[in-house]
Parts: structure tokens; C-alpha cells; sequence
């Protein structure tokens, strides 16, 4: 995952590929999904308000050589013709989030060029300017391109992020490159027709509809807001930001274990109990029991909705958050910290199906939801379409400048490696830690420290009320956020480069986001 003020792709031709077509939409009647209404709605006001804010996705990628533009031209036009994500919408600026859609077979793709560009600033930009123009647009918010050089091309595209998910952008990834290679060859590519996410809107609605407040599937949610009085878990870490306001984010990024450290890993929780994910969550258990005492971890998961598998071909934003929650047990190690999680989120996993905005309308007296809740997400992507080109095509997901009021955190596992992507609001309080901490340990606050090994169940006891940043200063600066058998070093200013794309839902099992 790459921010894009961080992303430097080398200059080169510019192509653009402009979607047309040449009748007018005609409306349709089902309904937005409760993410789809809190995504559009939270990004007309920001809009309104003249907050800077980046409600896309994008991904790049490298072909090899100069990029034949007839093929990707015939690849774009199958793509979007095969896809309800594109040629289906809601308006933000209508009252009710008004649905259009457009005759697959009457899109069309055409090359535009834009030009030689003979700097990554210039490239950088332009693509950045034209992402912001075309996903703020009512209609099939997507740009797609490509820069072309002899030696490798970079393909492009973003989307709004209401019509896609990381499980859709691999989906994406292998489509266009199954697509390409076969329009080069001059042969078809047999794909059968994809299922549209407006099906999945209607169920969405309608099971939305039967619930109750004393529905049993909201047993988890009624037990996780009643163990925070009504609220949503906080990070057990002083930002700075103590109204919760919503604030210029900053994300960094840890390389945290190699592709033979993951699968060791992944064997040692499998003997205590659990998946990666599991050990995953209970590190982070572990961390927050070792800074403040706290025994009790909740936290917000990601899980996908796509429960059967007809819907893997799905191309929407068809996720869920579920709540987890879970008690270490007495002087705890790694290995019943990953059995107790593991039951944990077995639980919440039975309602992967009940929407969180629906379930805090039952529950909660105002029903409101953070326009950007914190949450925290694994998932094993080594099974997605493609997966193992990602280093060979530089793949990236491509992420804009965004907000955050609190912490949120990705552990995606590739067949490569495992890494660990931290969203947090950029305060001066996170600022001034990460000078103190590179002060006081006499390292770079560089977010690619090694991770260094520890015994995984010789898990440290609590220090109950001294959160790790409770004061700056090289005496209290946190030597690194102990996550079980692991420690990662503190964050710090540094960018990190390109790296290989982050996925939010499962590819093993579509309901889980802690895979065996």
C-alpha cells in the first residue's frame, strides 16, 4: 500500500483510457448499502466543507515492454462491459442517493493520449489531479491509464471506493493482465458473467430490515458495546487527539516477517489453537494488557460478505466490520492468547451478515457511526488471483491523503512476506514520540527497523496506567510496541516506497478475515 504523494513512478507516454457511451442512463431502485450511504454522504460533506479527502482506491502495476494500447483498449472495454461496478451508480448529490445505470453493451473505451511526461513529479501529479477529477464525478467514477516506455509500462486505474474492496482490486489485477495477454495473442477470453453487487445491496436490505434489537445475532454486539459502555474501543496509546476529532491522517508501513517466518508462524499458532490472524490479534491483546493492565480486547475486524462463491467474481465494497472481543486469561502467553482469540472471533464471525450501522441503530441511543471507525484487519491474500506476480509487476495499491481519528491496522500476508500497515491521525503529540524515541534509542524512526525475534511465551506482565507514549523523552520513549512474540519499532517519519498490494477480505474463506 502506497500513498500516493509517495508514489514515484518513472516518467514516460501518458495514455488515458476514456469510458463513453452514447445513451443516457435510465434510474434504478435498489437501495445503496449501508457502507455505500455512509461513504457517499461522508464524502459530499467533506467536499462541502472544503476538507481535503480521498474517498478512491487505485492500483499500479508494470506490463513488460511498451504497452500494445489496442490490447489494453480491448481489455479495458471487456473489463467494464463484464462488471456491474461500472456502468452502475448513485448519485451523492441527490437527496436519497438516486441509482442510474447504463447498458453494458453501449460503453465503449477509447485511448486519449495526454503526452510525454519527463519527471515522476510530473507523472505523479498529473495522475494524482486526474484520480481526484474523476472519482468525484456521479457517474462510474473510474480512471484508468497506462505509462508507456520500452523497457516495462505502468497500468493504472482508481475507482471510488463504494463500488470496490481489495478482494476486487485482485480480481482486477488478473482480469486486465488475463485479458491483455489474450488480445495480444489475437484470442478470446472465455469468462463466464460476473454476478453484480446490486444483488448483494438488496440483501443486504432486506436482512437489515428483519432484525431486531433482541435479534440473537446481535448477542456479540450488545456483549462488545456494553464492555465499553456504549462505545467503540479506544487505542491504548496517547495521540494527542483527545476530542476524537477527525484529523490529517499519516500512514506507515513495517515489513514484519519473511514468507519463511510467516509460515512458521502460521505452524506455531496452529498448535495452540488458532490461524495467523488468531496469533495476530492476540500479539495485539498481549501489547495492549502489557501497556495498561487491560485484559479485555475489543477492536473492530474486517470480514467479507462475499458468502458464497458465486460472489468471489463479485467487484464491489462488499465488507463488513464484526466485533471481536475476547479475555486473556490469567498471566497469559502467546500460545492462550491465540486459543481465547481465535474463540473469540468465531463468535463474531456468525454475524458477518449483520450490518454494523444497522446494529448500532438497534442498539445505541443516536445509532451514529464514525465516519472512519478504527478498526484492525488480517488477511491472508497468498490465495488471491495473481498473487505471486505482485513482486515481478511491482503491484501497489495506491491510497490518497486522507483523515483519521484513530488507529487503524492491516496485517496482510503474501506469499512473500507479512507486513503491517498503521493508519493514525498525524498529531504533534505522534510527531514529537517518534523524535523521542529516535533520541533515546539512537536509531532512525525508519518504519523498515528489522523485527527483532523474542520468545513467544515469555509474554511481559501489565503496566497498568503507563500507556507506552504516556510522556515524550528519551526515559519513557517506547522502545517498540511488543506484539507478543514480536516487537516492532516505533513509527517514524520516513516514507516508505513502493510495495506490493494490501487486500482487505479472505480468498479462503470469504466470511473470515482470520484464516487457518
Amino acid at each position: 500500500m502506497t500513498q500516493i504523494l509517495d508514489w514515484r513512478p518513472e516518467p514516460g507516454e501518458v495514455v488515458e483510457f476514456e469510458l463513453t457511451t452514447d445513451r443516457a442512463p435510465v434510474p434504478h431502485h435498489v437501495p445503496a448499502s449501508h457502507f455505500q450511504q455512509s461513504h457517499l454522504r461522508s464524502a459530499v460533506a467533506h467536499r462541502a466543507a472544503g476538507r481535503r479527502q480521498s474517498p478512491w482506491v487505485a492500483m499500479a502495476f508494470d506490463l513488460a515492454g511498451r504497452a500494445d494500447l489496442d490490447a489494453l483498449t480491448d481489455a479495458w472495454q471487456g473489463l467494464v462491459r463484464r462488471h456491474e461496478a461500472f456502468h452502475t451508480w448513485y448519485e451523492p448529490e441527490s437527496e436519497n442517493l438516486s441509482g442510474f445505470r447504463l447498458p453494458p453493451d453501449a460503453l465503449t473505451i477509447r485511448p486519449a493520449r495526454v503526452g510525454d511526461l519527463t519527471s515522476a513529479d510530473n507523472v505523479r501529479a498529473h495522475v494524482h489531479r486526474r484520480i481526484d477529477e474523476q472519482t468525484t464525478t456521479g457517474r462510474p467514477g473510474l480512471l484508468a491509464g497506462v505509462i508507456r516506455r520500452d523497457t516495462a509500462s505502468t497500468v493504472f486505474f482508481a475507482i471510488d471506493h463504494s463500488y470496490t474492496d481489495g478482494h476486487s482490486l485482485a480480481l482486477l489485477f488478473d482480469e486486465i493482465r488475463a485479458r491483455y495477454d489474450a488480445a495480444r495473442r489475437g484470442t478470446s477470453l472465455d469468462l463466464p458473467p460476473a454476478p453484480g453487487y446490486l444483488d448483494c445491496n438488496r440483501r443486504e436490505r432486506e436482512r437489515s430490515a428483519s432484525l431486531t434489537a433482541a435479534a440473537p445475532e446481535l448477542a456479540a454486539w450488545s456483549e462488545f458495546l456494553a464492555a465499553g459502555d456504549g462505545g467503540f474501543p479506544g487505542f491504548p496509546v496517547e495521540l494527542g487527539n483527545d476530542a476524537d476529532e477527525l484529523l490529517t491522517g499519516t500512514r506507515l508501513q513495517y515489513p514484519v516477517l519473511t514468507g519463511a517466518e510467516a509460515r512458521a508462524f502460521r505452524a506455531y499458532c496452529g498448535r495452540h489453537g488458532g490461524g495467523f490472524g488468531a496469533g495476530a490479534f492476540a500479539a495485539l491483546a498481549l501489547a495492549q494488557w502489557e501497556f495498561t493492565g487491560n485484559d479485555v480486547y475489543r477492536v473492530l475486524t474486517a470480514v467479507s460478505t462475499r458468502a458464497y462463491p458465486r460472489l468471489l467474481q463479485v467487484h464491489g465494497w462488499l465488507v463488513n466490520l464484526a466485533p471481536l472481543m475476547f479475555r486473556l486469561p490469567a498471566s497469559p502467553t502467546l500460545a492462550d492468547a491465540i486459543a481465547v482469540a481465535q474463540q473469540g472471533f468465531q463468535r463474531a464471525r456468525a454475524g458477518y451478515d449483520v450490518p454494523l450501522h444497522r446494529a448500532l441503530e438497534l442498539l445505541l441511543k443516536d445509532g451514529e457511526v464514525p465516519a472512519i471507525p478504527p478498526m484492525a484487519s488480517y488477511v491472508d491474500g497468498r490465495t488471491a488471483p495473481g498473487s505471486r506476480d505482485y513482486p515481478s509487476a511491482d503491484a501497489t495499491v495506491l491510497t490518497g491523503p486522507d483523515n483519521a481519528s484513530g488507529v487503524s491496522l492491516w496485517f496482510n500476508w503474501f506469499p512473500d512476506r507479512a507486513d503491517l500497515v498503521v493508519s493514525m491521525p498525524d498529531t504533534p503529540r505522534r510527531r514529537r514520540v517518534c523524535r523521542s524515541t529516535s533520541t533515546g534509542s539512537g536509531r532512525s524512526c525508519s518504519p523498515h527497523w528489522p523485527v527483532r525475534a523474542r520468545h513467544p511465551d515469555k509474554a511481559p506482565g501489565p503496566r497498568p496506567g503507563r500507556p507506552v507514549m504516556s510522556r515524550p523523552g528519551p526515559a519513557h520513549a517506547p522502545r517498540v510496541a511488543a506484539l507478543g512474540h514480536l516487537e516492532f519499532p516505533a513509527p517514524g517519519n520516513s516514507r516508505p516506497g513502493r510495495r506490493p498490494t494490501e487486500y482487505k477480505s479472505g480468498y479462503q474463506n470469504p466470511q473470515c478475515s482470520l484464516m487457518p
